[in-house]
C-alpha cells in the first residue's frame, strides 16, 4: 500500500471524527443564514457546515479536472514538439561534414614528399 494513501486514509478519518464530534457537541444549535437574495433563519449549523462542506468539494472537484485537462494538453503538445525537435536534430546529424577550403585541415602543416 502507498505512503500517501496511508496519509491520506488518516487524515479523512480524524476529520470525519472531527465532524462527527462537533455534530454531538452542538446538537440543538440553530443559524440564520443570509444568501443576498434569500435568507433562511433556524438552520441546524451541522447542516450549513455539511452543505458549505459539499460545495467546497465541488468546486475543488471543478478546478481539478480544469487543471488535469489542462495539464494533459500542454503534455500532448510538448511530446509533439519533442518528436518534431528529434526528427530535425536526426536530419542534421545525418547530414554529410563539409570540407571548407578556407580552413586547413590536419594535413596542412605537412609537408608533400616528392
Amino acid at each position: 500500500m502507498n505512503l500517501s494513501r496511508v496519509i491520506a486514509a488518516i487524515a479523512l478519518l480524524i476529520i470525519t471524527m472531527a465532524i462527527i464530534a462537533f455534530a454531538v457537541m452542538n446538537p440543538g444549535e440553530r443559524v440564520l443564514i443570509h444568501l443576498g437574495w434569500r435568507t433562511y433563519t433556524n438552520v441546524p449549523m451541522i447542516l450549513a457546515l455539511f452543505v458549505a462542506f459539499v460545495i467546497g468539494i465541488v468546486l475543488t472537484l471543478i478546478y481539478s479536472l480544469y487543471y488535469f485537462v489542462d495539464l494533459g494538453l500542454r503534455v500532448r503538445k510538448l511530446k509533439s514538439e519533442n518528436k518534431t525537435l528529434e526528427k530535425e536534430l536526426l536530419a542534421i546529424r545525418s547530414l554529410p561534414l563539409e570540407d571548407s577550403s578556407d580552413e586547413p585541415g590536419p594535413e596542412a602543416g605537412k609537408e608533400v614528399a616528392p
